[in-house]
């Protein structure tokens, strides 16, 4: 029972976080990609790793990640899941955020032929499948702190319910959780909004990424008498939502 009630803790804590982000939630709709050369471009990948491949899977990621670098991008964060807290998916083995200053950028380093080997040599035979989201920036304004290895990580795939009217339970509640959250420990990393796709995995209206400074905290907020009351209009604006914790390595 402790454990049950503490997996339903977690899970009201991820949909809960979800309310610092309303005003980007259209994002989706209006991105158009010609509109975008001087937007930084985040792409999102849910890997996972075939058994015995993950060394070669090391390599590609050193060897892959200093030709990124070249073109001025950087892997910004990995996060290793281990914990699947809301939604039926298989859970990836990593998640990897990789930033670009641009589309140009971004379009530049996967054409590069010296990338497209190690590709094909490295990450290609280790991966028995992948799934990526091409994000840009919503517009949402907040406050972005960077965390580390020590950190709790919670990555959500967000997908609404179509329709106005969730717009407006977004907007009722969105004040008050965002005012609760930082009490206890929460930091925000990015909140992007995914215009392209790749793999299996249906594309989301929203990814975010947060961490938590222990996870003492992120289990108290989910306990917060004002956080749960929350819950029940926050929920039903939401079709779909994958809410993963886990740990980083970068």
């Amino acid at each position: 029972m402790a454990y049950l009630k503490k997996i339903t803790t977690i899970t009201l804590v991820g949909v809960l976080l979800l309310s610092c982000m309303v005003k980007a939630q259209n994002s989706k709709s209006t991105t158009k990609i010609d509109k975008m050369k001087d937007q930084e471009i985040v792409n999102v990948a849910l890997l996972y790793i075939k058994d015995g491949e993950e060394a070669r899977f090391e390599k590609y990621k050193k060897k892959g990640g200093a030709i990124l670098e070249k073109y001025g991008g950087k892997i910004e964060r990995i996060i290793k899941p281990k914990m699947l807290v809301k939604g039926k998916l298989e859970m990836p083995d990593e998640i990897h955020f990789a930033s670009y200053p641009n589309i140009e950028v971004f379009n530049k380093f996967n054409k590069d032929s010296e990338y497209i080997k190690i590709r094909n040599e490295y990450a290609t035979p280790a991966l028995k499948d992948i799934s990526i989201f091409t994000s840009k920036n919503t517009d949402f304004e907040f406050k972005k702190e960077i965390g580390d290895q020590t950190k709790t990580y919670g990555v959500a795939l967000i997908y609404f319910n179509e329709g106005e009217k969730y717009v407006k339970q977004f907007e009722e509640y969105h004040n008050d959780a965002c005012a609760i959250m930082p009490e206890f420990g929460t930091h925000f990393e990015r909140f992007i909004a995914p215009f392209q796709s790749k793999g299996n995995i249906e594309q989301p209206d929203e990814i975010h990424r947060f961490y938590f400074d222990s996870k003492e905290g992120l289990q108290q907020m989910g306990t917060d008498e004002r956080m749960q009351a929350l819950f029940p209009k926050r929920d039903a604006s939401l079709r779909k939502l994958y809410f993963f914790i886990g740990e980083s390595n970068l």
